[in-house]
């Protein structure tokens, strides 16, 4: 496994990603509209990943096949992880951990780093919150993300 920047070819692989989301989210919201073309506060997705990649913040999990394991993607202005998924197929405690502390080198460690995560209760969520806890993350409140109820987890 290799971690690499994410580029304009691999944008179909980031959707196809988050497109193995969907069914998590649906839990919570039963139309995608907002989460997928944002709202009067917030990007597109499809603007969002642009951004991320334009400004060298996206890093992709590769097989030696160049196949997308997960993605990590960061804000370093708001020293935020703005987004995470790992293929559901995949081991999500070595990629994450692998994708997480390739970020924490590159985000300021001395300030808070924050990261949102859907309130599923589906297993592959509740994995996610277990990696964010055994990597120092504690949940810090609640908020609403393109329409999606998400807790806010701080490190």
């Amino acid at each position: 496994m290799e971690i690499k920047l994410v580029n304009s070819e691999d944008i179909q692989k980031w959707k196809n990603l988050s497109f193995e989301y969907d069914k998590y989210v649906k839990e919570l919201v039963s139309d995608l509209t907002e989460w997928y073309e944002g709202g009067e506060n917030s990007m597109s997705f499809d603007e969002y990943i642009e951004r991320r990649i334009d400004q060298k913040e996206a890093f992709m999990a590769i097989d030696n096949n160049d196949n997308c394991l997960g993605i990590i993607a960061i804000s370093y202005k708001r020293n935020y992880i703005t987004f995470f998924g790992i293929s559901e197929n995949m081991d999500i405690e070595i990629i994450g951990n692998k994708l997480l502390h390739y970020v924490f080198k590159k985000l300021d460690i001395n300030k808070p780093i924050s990261i949102n995560e859907i309130k599923s209760k589906s297993e592959w969520i509740l994995k996610h919150n277990e990696l964010y806890n055994k990597n120092g993350f504690v949940l810090n409140g609640d908020t609403i993300e393109n329409g999606v109820p998400v807790y806010v987890y701080i490190k």
